[in-house]
Parts: structure tokens; C-alpha cells; sequence
């Protein structure tokens, strides 16, 4: 499956290329692993030249920090439409069901982009800087929705159990495929609104 577009429009052919480049890349990823897919390989499952593919990305490294960057923005322009909702807890629920679908497909490329930021430095410097933009923005989110008084430290530690949960849905994914076709949705939804001590209307 391939990953997800970019939510932004995109107005030129040169990005139209740089996304076919990062979707072929991606694919290529989940079949060989980061190390072991070549830029000739990338290149070939869409009918580009290695040494052209070089006019938009030097490297393969290069390549994992863009499709690192294409996912922060696909997951801020995500926070910003909750960030409108005038239910901010009810939008939060209503898209659990599409993030453990996304989580559980992404598992592939996400694990294999983790593993190189693991002894990549520099990928891991990206993959850091753009978690802490993530968490900055949830937890702005989760602030709307805690009942008050909580201190900064309680909602640092609410936005790290959430994302933790739907992160760890991308190991057990791996561990377990059957996870694909279990119905995680409402368990999910239950634990979402004890974490954020909110009980349903009765």
C-alpha cells in the first residue's frame, strides 16, 4: 500500500516527481529494506533513471528525511482541522478508527525509518524534531479537553501515553498480522476518554 499523499496541493511537475520518487522509495523500503534497496531499484519501479532521480534527492538518506517531513505535514494539517472542531474530544474520537487503520498499514516504511534513525544520527535528528512539533500541537489539543486544573507535566504525560498507544499499534501489527482485521476502534475510544478523564454523557 502506498503511503499517504501530502495533504498540501501540489503546483508543479517537479513536485508531482519528488512524490512519485518518495512513494516508489517507500515501496521499495518495505520490500528490501532501506540498506538493501538500491537507487537503481527505486528508480526502476517507476521508469526513471538512477542519476536522475539524483536531481531531486543525493541520497537515499536524503529521501527518508523527505518522506519523514511529508508525514509531519500530512499530521499537523490533520491537528489543525481538530483544532477547528468546536468538540475537540468528539473529532478526536470520531478519527480513531482511520488512525489505527493508518498506523497498521504505515507499519512497514514507519519501522524501517525508525530502525535507521536508531543508528543514523542525522535521520534521527529529523525524526525527533518533527515528533516534538507533533507533540507540541497534540498537546495543545489535549488541553482543550482535560478538565482544568492539570499541570504541564500531567498533559506532557497524557500526550505521550496517546501517542504511545497508536505507535505501539504499528509493533504489534508486525508481531501479530491478524491485528489487521481485529476491531480495535471502541477498546481504543474507551481508553482515549479515560486518559483524558472524560466520561460520556449518560
Amino acid at each position: 500500500m502506498a503511503e499517504p499523499r501530502p495533504e498540501k496541493k501540489i503546483v508543479c511537475k517537479a513536485d508531482i516527481r519528488r512524490e512519485q520518487i518518495l512513494d516508489a522509495a517507500s515501496e521499495c523500503f518495505k520490500k528490501s529494506g532501506f540498506h538493501a534497496a538500491s537507487m537503481a531499484e527505486i528508480a526502476k519501479s517507476f521508469g526513471m533513471s538512477a542519476g536522475h532521480i539524483y536531481n531531486y534527492f543525493d541520497s537515499k538518506e536524503a529521501i527518508i528525511e523527505a518522506m519523514v517531513k511529508r508525514d509531519l505535514t500530512n499530521t499537523l494539517g490533520r491537528i489543525e482541522a481538530l483544532q477547528k472542531e468546536s468538540d475537540v474530544l468528539k473529532g478526536m474520537l470520531d478519527r480513531v478508527s482511520d488512525g489505527v487503520a493508518r498506523r497498521i498499514a504505515n507499519k512497514g516504511i514507519d519501522a524501517e525509518i525508525l530502525a535507521e534513525a536508531s543508528r543514523n544520527p542525522k535521520v534521527a535528528s529529523t525524526v525527533q524534531e518533527t515528533d516534538a512539533m507533533v507533540r507540541e500541537q497534540l498537546k495543545g489539543l489535549i488541553k482543550r479537553v482535560v478538565p482544568p486544573p492539570v499541570s504541564d507535566q500531567e498533559l506532557d504525560a497524557k500526550t505521550t501515553i496517546l501517542l504511545a498507544m497508536f505507535d505501539g499499534l504499528m509493533i504489534r501489527a508486525i508481531r501479530d498480522p491478524s491485528i489487521a482485521k481485529a476491531d480495535l476502534t471502541g477498546t481504543l475510544m474507551q481508553l482515549v476518554r479515560s486518559l483524558l478523564n472524560h466520561q460520556p454523557s449518560q
